[in-house]
């Protein structure tokens, strides 16, 4: 009974150590690449930051999957005035190659400042990465 109980704690610690990734290396780094991207107007850059598959749920729109797709979609946003962003990391749970980050935000859109939330999966790819699988989000209401 002391084994099987000791057993379940190492089992739980290796859990718990499995998802303790630094914020200089891990998702939140990657986010933060992501937000200098997006503040520069930087579609390509934005794009590159998306697995080859990676996929954009906007609320109300069509699903843009695969980087060219995500690179076209961003380059619009920032013509037609989309041309910062605000985060604020609520949550990053990390297991593994897989990562799940809720955040707060504010994207300023010409003169406006609008709220909203998403939630992001990054896993790891080939070289170790932390890349963007699929990105969700909604504005606020006001």
């Amino acid at each position: 009974m002391i084994a099987t109980a000791i057993r379940r704690f190492v089992l739980g610690l290796g859990i718990v150590m499995a998802g303790v990734v630094s914020a200089d290396t891990g998702p939140e780094a990657a986010m933060k690449e992501f937000v200098a991207a997006f503040n520069n107007q930087d579609a390509a850059g934005v794009a590159a930051l998306f697995h080859d598959d990676g996929k954009l749920l906007p609320a109300g729109q069509p699903m843009v999957s695969g980087i060219d797709a995500i690179e076209a979609f961003w380059k619009t946003s920032f013509g037609a005035g989309l041309s910062g962003i605000e985060k604020t990391p609520i949550e990053f749970v990390v297991s593994g190659d897989l990562a799940v980050e809720t955040s707060a935000y504010i994207v300023t859109f010409g003169d406006a400042k609008l709220p909203g939330k998403d939630t992001l999966v990054w896993r790891k790819d080939a070289e170790g990465e932390w890349k963007i699988s699929t990105d969700i989000w909604a504005m606020d209401q006001e």
